[in-house]
């Protein structure tokens, strides 16, 4: 204190403050420059960052196009990939359609046809085709018909949804899942997943305008589960039969007919066949307004070429089997339905 008062004295106050005012200047200034070296620095490491940024944001960008670009690549690959299939699967269905008329079993293309069904399963776009569903009906024919349960649960579980659309698809499948249901050893109620698909396509038949197919198979299953007695649920059933058009009175009576013997509907019997005759003429035993009904209807001259037909069809299988105990056309009588398709379903 006694210094500064003796320098006040002698340079006196004047002197003093301009003192200070250097020494704050040369502090600002000072202080401005240190504030312009670290802007600088900042200014660099914003300038560098901003390169590695841009660097890496071009390196995601270039990623993720090129993602897009293989996934878009990848997508028109596996369309090109799906339509070659599909042309080759309605090749193949063809080929298929002709070695049946020719009494013959193509194994092989059947086969292929199935491998590349499964193949395009997953494809939308192609499984709602109409062709699609004209090669798939050949295919499930032939599975029917040879009895192939695997292949057909297989093709089910791929493609329930775009066969239950098609009327002749849902009537062989009903027929497929009904006959195998009768024919087991097991009740109904440990025949879930068969009874599951024959509520399905019983159900889309009747959808499709069938509902004597979906009734028939109803009241079959009805009948076996209360051990082929007579039931309030199958006295149900068959009173509903009243409810149906005379067309579709005269279609059931042909189909309850067709199973009444295996030979009908099959080249050589098996226990399937023979187990769902069993129960169609206890049904018809138990029920005896029901019998003459069919009886009725499969008399009417509508019908009558059909039964011809039937009858011929029989008696010539019967003979070559047992030329001794062959029946006589004379001795039966049969129905078709008006559209003459019959059930050509199996052997």
């Amino acid at each position: 204190m006694t210094i500064l008062l003796s320098i006040l004295m002698a340079v006196g106050v004047g002197g003093a403050v301009s003192a200070i005012k250097m020494l704050i200047k040369d502090q600002m200034q000072s202080i401005e420059a240190r504030v312009e070296a670290i802007q600088a620095e900042l200014n660099g490491y914003i300038d560098e960052r901003t390169l590695v940024l841009e660097s890496r944001f071009e390196e995601k960008v270039e990623m993720a196009v090129a993602k897009d670009i293989d996934e878009k690549v990848g997508e028109v690959r596996t369309l090109l990939e799906q339509y070659k299939n599909y042309q080759e699967f309605l090749a193949i269905s063809e080929i298929i359609e002709a070695e049946v008329e020719n009494d013959k079993l193509p194994e092989e293309p059947l086969q292929t046809a199935l491998h590349l069904i499964g193949e395009l399963a997953p494809a939308k776009s192609i499984t709602r085709q109409p062709r699609f569903l004209e090669a798939i009906k050949i295919v499930i024919d032939l599975l029917v018909r040879t009895d192939r349960k695997s292949e057909i649960d297989s093709l089910e579980g791929m493609l329930r949804e775009v066969l239950a659309t098609d009327s002749k698809i849902s009537l062989d499948l009903a027929d497929h899942y009904g006959q195998m249901i009768i024919s087991s050893p097991y009740p109904v109620e440990e025949l879930q997943q068969e009874f599951e698909a024959l509520t399905r396509y019983a159900r889309s038949s009747r959808e499709l305008n069938y509902p004597e197919k979906a009734l028939m198979w109803e009241l079959f299953v009805a009948y076996k589960r209360n051990q082929y007695q007579k039931s309030a649920t199958t006295d149900g059933m068959v009173e509903m039969v009243r409810d149906l058009n005379e067309a579709d009175t005269r279609n059931l009576c042909y189909q309850i007919f067709l199973n009444s013997h295996p030979l009908h509907w099959m080249n050589t019997p098996d226990q399937e066949g023979r187990e769902l005759a069993r129960l169609v003429n206890k049904l018809l035993e138990d029920y005896p307004n029901f019998r003459q009904l069919v009886e009725t209807q499969i008399a009417t001259p509508e019908l009558r070429p059909s039964i011809e037909t039937l009858v011929a069809r029989k008696t010539e299988r019967l003979k070559r089997q047992n030329p001794e105990s062959a029946e006589t056309p004379a001795t039966q009588t049969a129905a078709a339905p008006e559209s003459g398709d019959g059930n050509t379903l199996r052997r």
